[in-house]
């Protein structure tokens, strides 16, 4: 376990690093921070103005070449046209372009050339606006071609280019770059490196997209011009040659495409709060080392004297009572706790005396003495105990003496009515055994009855069960009787028609006759043949009646039939009814003769509990008798033992 002086040490120096750390973590967090705004503010900005003043260059571009394509002499006038040879260096003159020429809608050039199947020139005639090559080198320098089409009425009838050097992108990002190891670069729509202080990266063609493909160190750089290919404005980070780069970035307005960075190192920016931490650190080493001197003596001084007293306090533990306090010469706390030490053994020393003696006598069986000390503080308690164990000690054997005879006295009477008791008991067992008996009895007829109507109820709920059968059957019965009637209804419908068809027969057989009498010896064959037909009618006709009052009678048949058949099925319903009633109350029957037969068993058990009771009654009254005779022993030696006492 620590000491108290290594407590106080370990404190003081826990606090004053503690203290130092944080002040140090706080300074170099903000410190940090400030370098940070820092940056944010001054890299943002920084990007936008370079990417405003690249689109501001490049718009000065394109407006020439924009003018050019909108004037008569260039929509008219052939590529090799001399007439546009003056024009044309005019306008690269004026306009810092290295060349500016034409293109007809077949690709044709100033040069002489055609150009049809370039990549800039088919974009520029599919989307009939601006664009921009990428970087590439004419056999003497790093140039961009800038294309605008020239549209007339709709149509597409060239282009007015004009070429640019790229190093004015470079020479725009050397004068960006902040710090010794910063840089500032420009993309291209496919992260191309087209603008950087180091004229042999944009040579060798650099883009970071394509080279982290197969170098996965360069991942994080990646992404960062992935986000400036599609545009976006913003800052990040990345790991780039052993450092940590801070890179802001805004995309180029215009036609180009384009997006630039200013990357920073953050190394070198934050190397005054690298300088700041290690100043910090050994400040604080230095606050700690001269701490440590002051925290020794301090807890020296405070923890001599506590020792001093802990021991004398683990001899008090120990029931040493008898030597002296140490003494302290300071004037603080630890003499006050030495002085407070000495007063609680001497009074302690005192309570523990008196306490004795008076303990002492009482063990001894003398309580002629009353107790008189006075105690201090806590100890009145103790007072206020040894009084009340004295007193009630005291109270107590003078009633365990009046008791003592009186116990003798009652011990006798108990003895006899013990005997009395457990001649009664011994009757009651007898009484009881044969009620019992009885009741066992009882119980075997309630249940051979509850058996009983348990089978009725089951052959009740049968009969019921069967019945609803039977009534299930005549509602299908009535059911198919109705199938019938509609059937017959169908018929009927059915013979109601031939019987028309038989009296427009007979009509047409009785009209075909006249059309054969008018026609005289040729319409003799067809009279006979009309004759046949108004015959069959007539036959038909009859047979419909026939068989249609054939068809009523089974309707009429059918309906009785269905009369009977509801009434039958009302009066099955009915029965049904009356035994689920009777089955309802079979089942009222059986859970009341249960409940008899449950009441029975209960009052079986009661009666044998009883029985046991009373058995175990007539024990416990022979055990008494012998145990009331020995009660009236021990209360004679009881009242010989309180005897001994020396009581006022």
């Amino acid at each position: 376990m620590k000491s108290i002086k290594s407590k106080i040490q370990v404190s003081m120096l826990a606090v004053v690093l503690i203290g130092s750390i944080l002040i140090g973590v706080i300074t170099a967090f903000l410190n940090a921070r400030g370098i940070d705004d820092m940056m944010t503010k001054t890299v943002g900005p920084a990007t936008q103005m370079a990417a405003d003043a690249v689109e501001w260059r490049m718009d000065h571009y394109w407006t020439a070449l924009q003018e050019a394509a909108a004037s008569d002499i260039f929509q008219t006038s052939d590529p090799t046209a001399p007439e546009l040879v003056p024009i044309r260096n005019d306008i690269a003159q004026r306009n810092g372009f290295l060349y500016t020429g034409k293109m007809d809608a077949s690709g044709f050039s100033s040069t002489g050339y055609s150009y049809a199947n370039e990549e800039y020139f088919q974009q520029c005639k599919a989307t009939m606006k601006p664009y921009i090559s990428d970087i590439m080198n004419d056999g003497e320098r790093m140039i961009f071609l800038l294309e605008v089409p020239i549209v007339v009425d709709g149509r597409f009838e060239g282009v007015v280019y004009g070429g640019i050097s790229a190093d004015f992108l470079s020479d725009i990002v050397v004068n960006l770059a902040m710090g010794s190891d910063g840089v500032a670069y420009v993309l291209d729509r496919r992260g191309n490196v087209i603008g950087h202080r180091e004229a042999s990266v944009v040579e060798n063609g650099s883009n970071m997209i394509e080279a982290a493909k197969s170098d996965s160190s360069l991942q994080d750089v990646a992404e960062l011009n992935q986000r400036m290919v599609q545009g976006e404005t913003g800052f990040g980070s990345y790991h780039f040659y052993g450092d940590n780069k801070f890179v802001g970035f805004a995309p180029i307005g215009g036609n180009q495409e384009w997006s630039i960075a200013i990357e920073t190192s953050q190394r070198e920016f934050k190397a005054t709060l690298d300088r700041s931490i290690f100043w910090t650190i050994l400040v604080i080493v230095l606050v700690v080392i001269s701490t440590f001197p002051v925290a020794v003596k301090v807890g020296r001084s405070i923890s001599g004297p506590i020792q001093s007293c802990v021991s004398r306090l683990e001899q008090l533990a120990e029931g040493d009572l008898h030597t002296p306090t140490p003494l302290v010469a300071s004037r603080d706390e630890t003499a006050k706790l030495a002085k407070a030490l000495d007063t609680t053994v001497l009074r302690l020393n005192d309570v523990v005396q008196d306490v004795a003696h008076h303990l002492g006598q009482m063990g001894r069986g003398d309580f002629h003495e009353e107790i008189t000390r006075t105690y201090w503080g806590d100890f009145k308690e103790m007072e206020a105990s040894i009084r009340a164990i004295h007193s009630s000690l005291k109270e107590t054997l003078q009633q365990l003496r009046q008791s003592a005879e009186m116990v003798a006295d009652s011990a006798v009477q108990v003895s006899n009515g013990a005997l009395t008791l457990s001649q009664g008991a011994a009757e009651q067992s007898s009484a009881i055994h044969a009620l019992s008996a009885t009741a066992a009895s009882i119980e075997k007829n309630a249940k051979q009855t509850a058996s009983a109507a348990e089978e009725a109820e089951q052959f009740v709920a049968q009969s019921s069960t069967q019945l609803g059968i039977s009534v299930n059957y005549v509602k299908e019965l009535n059911t198919a009787m109705e199938k019938i009637s509609n059937s017959s209804m169908e018929i009927s419908k059915i013979i109601d028609t031939i019987e028309n068809i038989a009296f427009q027969t007979n009509i047409l057989a009785l009209n075909a006759a006249v059309e054969a009498a008018r026609a005289g010896t040729a319409g003799k064959g067809f009279a006979v043949v009309a004759n046949e037909v108004r015959n069959l009618a007539s036959k038909s006709d009859e047979a419909a009646k026939a068989t249609k009052e054939l068809i009523e009678s089974s309707i009429a048949a059918v309906a009785e039939g269905g009369q009977v058949v509801v009434q039958v099925t009302e009066s099955l319903d009915k029965a049904n009814s009356i035994a689920t009633n009777v089955t309802t109350k079979m089942n009222a029957a059986v859970t009341a003769v249960e409940n008899q037969t449950a009441s029975i068993f209960q009052i079986t058990e009661g009666i044998d509990q009883i029985f046991s009771v009373v058995q175990s009654t007539s024990a416990t009254s022979e055990k008494s008798a012998a145990t009331s005779q020995e009660l009236s022993n021990q209360s004679l030696l009881m009242n010989e033992s309180v005897r001994k006492f020396r009581l006022s």
